[in-house]
């Protein structure tokens, strides 16, 4: 009976889009002292962790673009702008542009846009 259980609310889970997935970390390029971590996309959108290192608050905002391995954009996610305070972290929320979150699934590569 548990086992039923667990198999429909996984399939209930899987086409009302609730699912998620992570996927890597790194600096970003261009804007010094900020890294990125924790990117969780559904199928809508995405939310993303930034740090700032630095010792000044810093605006932050643009286009997540998700390349594929030949470098060919497969998807475009828009993060609205807003300060991140020294030192600290901000989770930003995002809305795909271009593709889906399972078309980002697939990238390869991860650019930004400012």
């Amino acid at each position: 009976m548990k086992r039923v259980f667990a198999a429909a609310l996984m399939a209930v889970m899987f086409t009302a889009g609730i699912s998620e997935a992570l996927i890597r970390d790194g600096a970003i390029r261009g804007k010094n002292g900020l890294s990125f971590t924790a990117i969780s996309y559904t199928f809508k959108g995405l939310s993303v962790t930034v740090r700032n290192r630095t010792k000044y608050n810093v605006n932050f905002g643009g286009t997540m673009v998700f390349l594929d391995k030949n470098y060919r954009v497969i998807a475009k996610a828009e993060i609205l702008t807003a300060k991140i305070k020294r030192r600290s972290s901000r989770r930003y929320s995002g809305f795909f542009s271009c593709g889906t979150g399972e078309d980002a699934k697939r990238a390869k590569y991860l650019e930004w846009e400012f």
